[in-house]
């Protein structure tokens, strides 16, 4: 099993998908912590050794390709098991999940929460 597979929880046959709304909120999460974050503007090489630490920098992901990497991995997966739907307390989240269970469903998978 691969790592993917393994965050993803998904079944050795690739057919059926957990998706927990805890680590998909934790997602979200991390969109909101790197919106509007400026790339550094000075690398490694122009610091001096008294400098400390540099400036944290962060890959900017946003909702829409946290979403769109999701409905990719979803594309081949038949069954979609919700865990944790209770984490889904943010109505951008919540409407952009909607979204996605929607088009999946379009697509012929079938969805099931789990509490």
């Amino acid at each position: 099993m691969n790592r993917r597979d393994f965050m993803m929880l998904r079944a050795a046959s690739g057919r059926a998908v957990e998706l927990s709304c805890q680590r998909l909120y934790l997602w979200y999460l991390d969109t909101q912590i790197t919106r509007g974050q400026q790339p550094a503007t000075s690398g490694p090489e122009d610091r001096e050794p008294w400098d400390g630490e540099p400036a944290a920098c962060f890959e900017e992901r946003t909702v829409a390709a946290l979403f769109g990497d999701l409905e990719r991995e979803l594309l081949d997966v038949r069954i979609l098991r919700v865990r944790q739907r209770e984490w889904l307390i943010h109505e951008e989240m919540s409407r952009e999940f909607e979204t996605l269970l929607a088009a999946f469903r379009r697509r012929g998978g079938r969805v099931e929460f789990i509490e």
